[in-house]
């Protein structure tokens, strides 16, 4: 019969090798939105606003 301590460790390094690879697509997704709110936030007009704003 099958050690099920072996299975479960196993299981947990798939899991952690998964887990590790979908967290890079997130950071990559996240990465691209914080460098486009980043342009938007240095648009011009909306610096002059927030200049001039009382």
């Amino acid at each position: 019969m099958w050690d099920f301590s072996s299975i479960f460790v196993g299981l947990a390094c798939l899991a952690t090798i998964v887990i590790v690879l979908l967290a890079q697509d997130w950071r990559d997704e996240h990465r691209k939105r914080v460098a486009a709110r980043d342009h938007a936030h240095r648009h011009p007009l909306r610096e002059w606003w927030l200049r001039h704003r009382h």
